[in-house]
């Protein structure tokens, strides 16, 4: 059997991509230590075979490898042709096979590169002068350069941005057929001459003139609103309408859509250079605008007696998706250790007036087992299941995909594809300690920079939320003494501005590493104050109010990096950092409640549960939430396939949460920057996921580690650690 392979090579750079191109590779490996896959194939490979065994062989196990001395031979011819792809044209690879015991083979792949064949000269061998001038005035850009290593990937790549090139500077018909590259190995100072080739079309007949590359312009463009392409019979156009050059087409006595919604993000325009980019831009303009099932896009050449111009006529076929369509969703939520079950009922009316609106009506229901506070006061005592906490709630969104005046008159690339959202919500919870009413409006834009930017920006949001305290609940907290924990549970008027930004370099069916990146800013509060600020008795110590409600003023920066590690499609790492800070002036003491911290629970410290962590090494001992105004949060977890939709996972995270000030008077809350290191929570455990590629659904076992609300010379808990110590968590997705 096939136990390693190792690479030995004078160039320790290319050992990564050399062992990826191995004929044979041995059993993969969980974590780089053990051998699950084939440890069950094993265990079913036992013994009488059953159609049972058979399948856990067939979909868990993995076969294993046997040294195959032709695949040895075929890998080592193999990594010499890679080598000579990349310039060293005069590497020797040879093979050794080690013997060991309990029938295992180690092979060592020993490799000589010597040195490596650099590009002397590029010699452009183009016969149409327009296309060899284009060519010369962007050689800058080229990735074939004079004094760069010999790549025949360089070259695909070249030949890839060459045609990309072109066909965005009215090329329709050119492709990488036309491009060659012929290289000159035979000088002796391990230099190669390249000769950049593009041929011309070929004659249609002896002696006709050589043809040039054609270029073309768009002539007419025609929309078809309502192409069905499962339909047996071509449906008659009975209303087409002109607008702006371009030819809207429907089977439908009045057009479904007001043309100048979709135009909007239609980059195709009449007149134009044939741009293969725009063809790009218009498929995901109108896609994103969620209205249509189905976008094609198709060119044809317009026959012309001149021979000094070329014409395409453009065919958008729009097949349009149910105008209106409801969803029911529900879900079991354990987060925390807290059991419950929900569900959503959504309404989505398409296009509702006619220019690609998009109206939403959700209305949201859960009940859910949370501690009570008022009839506990241990975080020991056993909680008897009771749904004693429900909520439900309206939710209207409004999404208008373009900007609305006066952000419309400024100059912004269609291409970010902009859109402008309202929303607006009303949540009623009903708990044993309090019921709670929050009304939100908001209203925004969102747009893409790039391919890999998003940006969120919301100038007005207002939100008001009224809390209807049981007086056996206020009882509890005037006991407690902590007067930021009562002025939490107040009525207040939040009136913010919130920026978030979004950089995601995943892409898809891609396996390489990739980064996700958030950052938010939110601030609340400064314009009012500074009408109040207007006042002729102005008092810069005084609280101010709106309509006999304290309004908060504040300031709450927040990120979240990850960096995710791809090793295969099978397995990746996962880092992940997250921190903010919330910091209250002028007119509030405290951030609000919903603007609050917590730690634990199913996405951040997975072995505590929500809410019962901190602030920093203060130690509850009731059920009341645990809540701060900073945040560290760190987590490392490997995913790996165990077989088709099961994957698993081995995590650990790192965090707590803390006070700026201990107005609350709680040992231990406030944040010390000498300290805050020793106050972080730790936990591991491991975790399973079923992945049903429209969503995934997700079960982790926590286990704690390190508990900062004990002595600090008794923070470690691995010592007490009992069945009872896991903390289950379910989830809909990856926790980051």
């Amino acid at each position: 059997m096939l136990h390693k392979n190792t690479i030995r090579s004078d160039k320790s750079e290319l050992n990564e991509s050399v062992t990826s191109i191995l004929k044979q590779k041995p059993n993969r490996k969980i974590l780089g230590i053990f051998r699950f896959h084939l440890g069950v194939y094993n265990l079913a490979n036992r013994g009488k075979q059953t159609k049972f065994k058979s399948w856990v062989k067939r979909t868990i196990g993995e076969e294993p490898v046997v040294l195959d001395s032709v695949l040895t031979e075929k890998s080592r011819e193999q990594v010499k042709q890679f080598l000579q792809n990349n310039g060293y044209f005069n590497a020797v690879v040879t093979d050794t096979t080690t013997y060991l015991r309990r029938k295992r083979a180690h092979v060592t792949y020993r490799i000589t590169t010597g040195n490596a064949y650099t590009l002397r000269y590029i010699f452009y061998k183009i016969d149409d002068p327009a296309i060899k001038l284009i060519l010369l005035n962007d050689s800058a850009a080229s990735l074939v350069k004079t004094g760069n290593n010999y790549s025949t990937s360089d070259f695909q790549h070249e030949r890839d941005r060459i045609t990309t090139l072109l066909r965005n500077r009215g090329y329709y018909d050119f492709s990488q057929a036309y491009i060659s590259f012929d290289v000159d190995t035979s000088l002796k100072s391990q230099q190669t001459d390249v000769f950049f080739v593009i041929k011309n079309p070929l004659q249609v007949s002896y002696g006709d003139t050589l043809p040039l590359h054609k270029v073309y312009r768009i002539d007419n463009i025609y929309i078809q609103t309502d192409y069905d392409p499962l339909a047996k019979n071509l449906k008659i156009p009975t209303d087409t309408v002109v607008y702006k050059n371009y030819h809207f087409t429907s089977s439908f006595k009045k057009m479904r859509f007001k043309p100048e919604a979709l135009l909007s993000r239609i980059f195709i325009e009449k007149g134009d250079l044939y741009k293969v980019n725009n063809a790009d831009y218009t498929y995901k303009g109108l896609a994103n605008l969620g209205l249509f099932r189905f976008v094609n896009i198709r060119y044809e050449p317009v026959a012309t007696d001149s021979s000094n111009y070329h014409l395409l006529n453009s065919f958008i076929s729009l097949s349009p998706s149910a105008k209106q369509d409801y969803k029911v969703e529900l879900e079991g939520t354990h987060n925390g250790g807290n059991f419950g079950v929900g569900g959503n009922l959504t309404y989505r009316n398409k296009n509702s007036f006619r220019s690609a609106e998009l109206i939403e009506l959700k209305i949201r229901a859960k009940i859910e087992s949370i501690p009570d506070f008022v009839d506990s006061t241990s975080a020991d005592q056993p909680r008897p299941l009771s749904l004693n906490t429900y909520e439900i709630g309206p939710e209207l969104n409004i999404r208008i995909p373009r900007l609305l005046w006066p952000l419309a008159r400024f100059n912004h690339s269609r291409s970010s594809n902009p859109v402008t959202n309202f929303t607006s919500s009303f949540n009623y919870q009903k708990r044993p300690e309090y019921t709670r009413n929050n009304l939100v409006f908001s209203s925004g834009f969102e747009f893409k920079e790039s391919k890999y930017k998003k940006h969120f920006v919301y100038p007005a949001e207002i939100n008001y939320s009224s809390f209807n305290l049981s007086q056996a609940f206020v009882n509890k907290l005037v006991a407690l003494n902590d007067l930021q924990l009562i002025l939490y549970y107040r009525n207040y008027l939040i009136t913010n501005g919130r920026y978030t930004f979004i950089y995601n370099s995943q892409e898809q069916n891609l396996y390489r590493d990739f980064v996700y990146f958030r950052f938010s800013f939110e601030i609340a509060g400064n314009s009012l104050r500074l009408i109040d600020k207007l006042r002729t008795n102005y008092d810069e110590n005084k609280t101010y109010q709106v309509l006999g409600i304290n309004y908060s003023q504040y300031i709450r920066p927040d990120f979240d990096f990850s960096y995710y590690q791809i090793f295969s499609s099978h397995t990746a790492l996962v880092y992940r950092l997250a921190a903010g800070i919330g910091m209250a002036y002028l007119n509030s003491d405290f951030i609000p409640y919903e603007k609050t911290f917590f730690a634990g629970g199913a996405n951040d410290l997975r072995a505590f549960r929500a809410r019962t962590i901190g602030p920093g090494s203060y130690a509850a001992n009731n059920f009341i939430e645990q809540l701060g105004d900073i945040k560290i949060n760190a987590n490392v977890e490997y995913r790996f396939d165990i077989f088709r939709i099961l994957e698993g996972a081995i995590f650990a995270d790192a965090g707590n949460i803390w006070l700026r000030d201990n107005f609350r008077e709680l040992p231990g809350s406030r944040f010390q920057p000498g300290t805050f290191l020793s106050e972080l929570a730790l936990g591991t455990g491991i975790g399973m996921r079923l992945d049903f590629t429209f969503f995934i659904f997700r079960i982790d076992a926590g286990i704690p580690l390190k508990d900062p609300g004990r002595a600090a010379n008794d923070r470690w808990v691995i010592n007490y650690l009992k069945l009872s110590s896991i903390n289950y968590n379910f989830g809909i997705g990856y926790p980051f």
